[in-house]
């Protein structure tokens, strides 16, 4: 039986491996690469490293059963006794019915009970763009893990500054290989290379990848910047041509990648570059969010993060928006960390490492949003 990269036979040559961020995930991987009809006899979640050293991540493995190795798994193998994928997929969609009741049953019971009726933190926030639900959750949360009452607005405060995730630690330095997705091309290009442009400047070897860029125009714009910045760069026309890059990618400090919108035809899940980056975990994957955007408009983005198996959002178009506390929504619906936010709706624009003070300043600013400080946090400053 044929095997991918996401799958692997375990040492005794009988069950494969297949692993995924989660069991429905690790399932539909398992029905993409070995059809409706394979058996699953086992899974299990395991702790894993991240591939950067900084933290885990749960992963679940799950044993499928290959045509010369019937059966369950032994009793010491560490995995608990499976069953079939149509078992299996009742199962999880069992499961996703009670996660969505349950939910539902905690928004309509917080939205009558949790927020105090005189909370200014929880006002605030909402006056700031940030929606009444998101709120609530968020407080109920700060609620259940300090045990602070709602109103305590200093304590929420505090609190709220270490639950806004960055890159301020694990991307000091700005190394390695960083891809960059986007619902729609508009800004993506732009924050590519005024990364490289800021990072080349402060000593950094800089390349900057144009994978299946759309027409001449941007290739030109592309090689021009790269030549008045002093960094270098290299247009994929096709996707075959992805799998020879990695040879060259270790003479450089920082790789970027712009890949097409996440709209393009060559995007597709299971596609050329899809699997390419698949095979490819040391990359990090920064999903850009233009904040002057209604992020209701934005539906497909949280999928797009699973699919993509996404670690950051990137923030661009800050001062586009005069309700920057929608953060929340954003974060309430992809819960990932920040890696970098930037300011483009004036000329080229400026570029931060995001921190957890600029996000909150963002956040609890009524109006239109104060500049920052332009600059990316580096081994070298």
């Amino acid at each position: 039986m044929e095997f991918r990269r996401n799958s692997t036979r375990p040492t005794d040559g009988g069950s494969i491996i297949v692993t995924g961020d989660s069991l429905s995930d690790a399932f539909k991987r398992v029905k993409n690469e070995f059809g409706p009809e394979a058996v699953i006899s086992a899974s299990r979640t395991r702790t894993r490293r991240k591939s950067t050293g900084c933290g885990t991540r749960q992963v679940v493995e799950v044993l499928v059963e290959s045509p010369d190795s019937p059966g369950s798994p032994p009793a010491a193998s560490g995995y608990p006794p499976g069953n079939t994928m149509g078992e299996i997929r009742h199962e999880i969609e069992r499961l996703e019915r009670l996660v969505q009741d349950i939910c539902r049953t905690e928004d309509v019971g917080s939205q009558a009970e949790n927020l105090p009726a005189a909370n200014s933190l929880a006002e605030h926030l909402v006056e700031n763009g940030a929606s009444r639900e998101a709120v609530d959750r968020l407080l109920t949360r700060f609620t259940g893990e300090t045990g602070r009452p709602m109103d305590d607005r200093p304590a929420a405060i505090a609190w709220l500054s270490g639950y806004l995730g960055t890159g301020e630690e694990v991307l000091a330095g700005w190394k390695g290989n960083h891809v960059f997705l986007s619902e729609h091309a508009s800004d993506r290009l732009d924050m590519v290379l005024h990364l490289a442009r800021c990072l080349t400047g402060v000593g950094c070897r800089v390349l900057v990848v144009s994978v299946l860029p759309d027409g001449e125009r941007d290739e030109t714009r592309l090689q021009n910047r790269a030549a008045a910045a002093g960094h270098d760069a290299a247009v994929v026309r096709d996707a075959a041509q992805l799998d020879g890059m990695e040879a060259d990618l270790p003479d450089y400090d920082l790789v970027l990648v712009d890949l097409p919108a996440l709209t393009d035809i060559n995007l597709i899940e299971g596609g050329a570059v899809h699997r390419w980056l698949a095979s490819n975990e040391t990359f990090h994957r920064h999903l850009l969010i233009p904040m002057d955007r209604d992020f209701l408009d934005l539906t497909d983005l949280r999928e797009a993060s699973r699919t993509w198996n996404c670690d950051w959002l990137a923030l661009t178009r800050l001062e586009g928006t005069r309700h920057p506390a929608k953060l929340l929504d954003l974060i309430d619906r992809i819960p990932l960390p920040v890696s970098f936010m930037a300011d483009t709706t004036q000329g080229e624009g400026i570029l931060a490492s995001a921190t957890s003070e600029l996000l909150l300043d963002r956040i609890l600013t009524p109006g239109v949003t104060p500049s920052f400080k332009p600059g990316l946090k580096t081994d070298e400053t």
